[in-house]
């Protein structure tokens, strides 16, 4: 222990205004081929920090941002420290701020083995929003992935979390199918999304960073051996495209909030649906040197 809180590894963009409170370290499940970034970014191992040191963070963070209205959970699945620890931290900052939103980092198959009763013990804590980890509908595309979801699954957990009043923030991972599956990586999204209708949806794009290098992304080796093609940019706005057009009017903030992504459309599905599709059909209607030289411009970055 010391003078200075532990610091997050990954937050997500929204975020950025919030009290980053550490509750675990690293991932503890770190088994997702697209993914390894925990170990990459020097966290190798997992492991949950005690109610103490989490509290004693706590009023460090608070002392160097007084006033803050919004806090965050990490790192990659707080809630993997355990209901009694989550509840504990979450009704601490509650009893010492006048934070107005608590989010965290979630992963479904950790939420589905809390079931609803203690989702709602999360909700009576504070807990405003979870940052989900969608990935994709199509289960095929996890289980080559071994994220260790499946869609039956992560339904289940959305309309648990939604009947305790916490929202739900997907994400999303364009070219997690490859060029062989994206139709039905995209299809299957989609359908998800459609039956749970959370209430945000993030787009993020696979990128498969560190090649060549000791800290590198684990689908490599998939790549190299020719069961995993990558997806090409023009790809990759195609199925945004198809996404789009597959999305229902929903009640739902659509947003591609990362630098990673080629086109950063958003809106409200229900209200700015054919706006952001006449945005991406605009874009794919240049010349294509145009939009050759707009994917090399936004490169690739965590």
């Amino acid at each position: 222990m010391g003078d200075q809180p532990e610091s997050l590894i990954i937050r997500p963009p929204s975020e950025w205004r919030s009290l980053l409170v550490r509750i675990t370290r690293g991932c503890n499940w770190n088994r997702c081929r697209f993914c390894g970034i925990y170990p990459a970014m020097g966290q190798a191992d997992f492991s949950c920090r005690s109610l103490t040191e989490i509290r004693q963070d706590i009023d460090l963070l608070i002392q160097q941002h007084p006033g803050i209205e919004t806090a965050f959970f990490g790192d990659a699945d707080p809630l993997a420290a355990g209901v009694e620890v989550f509840v504990g931290a979450a009704r601490y900052l509650r009893k010492v701020s006048d934070i107005r939103r608590l989010t965290c980092y979630a992963r479904a198959s950790t939420l589905h083995k809390m079931g609803l009763e203690n989702i709602k013990r999360l909700a009576d804590a504070g807990l405003n929003r979870v940052h989900l980890g969608l990935e994709s509908g199509d289960p095929e595309t996890l289980q080559f992935h071994r994220k260790g979801q499946s869609p039956k699954m992560v339904v289940a957990v959305a309309h648990w979390l939604q009947q305790a009043g916490i929202e739900i923030s997907y994400y999303v991972l364009l070219g997690l199918g490859g060029r062989d599956r994206f139709r039905q990586h995209v299809t299957a999204t989609a359908k998800i999304i459609n039956q749970t209708e959370p209430e945000f949806v993030r787009l993020r794009r696979l990128w498969l960073y560190g090649k060549d290098t000791d800290a590198q992304c684990p689908l490599w080796e998939q790549v190299r051996d020719g069961s995993f093609i990558e997806q090409t940019p023009e790809g990759t706005v195609l199925e945004l495209q198809l996404l789009m057009h597959l999305l229902e009017p929903l009640n739902t903030f659509f947003a591609c909030d990362h630098a990673n992504n080629y086109l950063n459309v958003s809106g409200l599905l229900k209200d700015d649906r054919k706006d952001m599709l006449r945005e991406i059909e605009d874009f794919l209607a240049r010349p294509e040197e145009q939009r050759q030289a707009h994917y090399k411009m936004i490169g690739s970055r965590i």
